[in-house]
């Protein structure tokens, strides 16, 4: 793995197709965290897997960062191939209806629709 950003505890870091992004970004580093990955999905479009399970919190800075990766790769014919968000980042996608917009996106650790239900007698 290449460390690709590293600044207050927030590493980007790159390798095998994998962008990886762990820490608490915010907006201080939203815009050098979407150059520096646009910069490396450039060289690597095809089939790449990002991992924001290490991302501590919700942050709509970090998803726009995403977005921004994503743009870029639609205008360069790249795709997601995986996306993992951290539970956190799952909810805000989520609850923003963001997590329609989200190719590749893994969703791991929400209740299965195929859970025993509760009975409720007739009356």
């Amino acid at each position: 793995m290449k460390t690709l950003f590293d600044d207050d505890d927030v590493t980007l870091s790159a390798g095998d197709g994998c962008l990886t992004l762990s820490g608490q970004p915010d907006f201080d580093h939203a815009s050098e965290l979407a150059e520096v990955g646009c910069k490396w999905l450039g060289q690597h479009a095809e089939g790449i897997e990002i991992d924001l399970c290490g991302v501590g919190g919700a942050s709509t800075a970090t998803l726009s960062v995403l977005l921004e990766w994503q743009r870029h790769l639609a205008r360069h014919s790249g795709h997601v191939t995986h996306l993992r968000l951290s539970p956190a980042l799952k909810r805000l996608a989520s609850v923003s209806g963001l997590d329609v917009l989200l190719p590749g996106l893994e969703i791991t650790d929400q209740a299965s629709d195929s859970a025993p239900r509760p009975e409720v007698d007739a009356v």
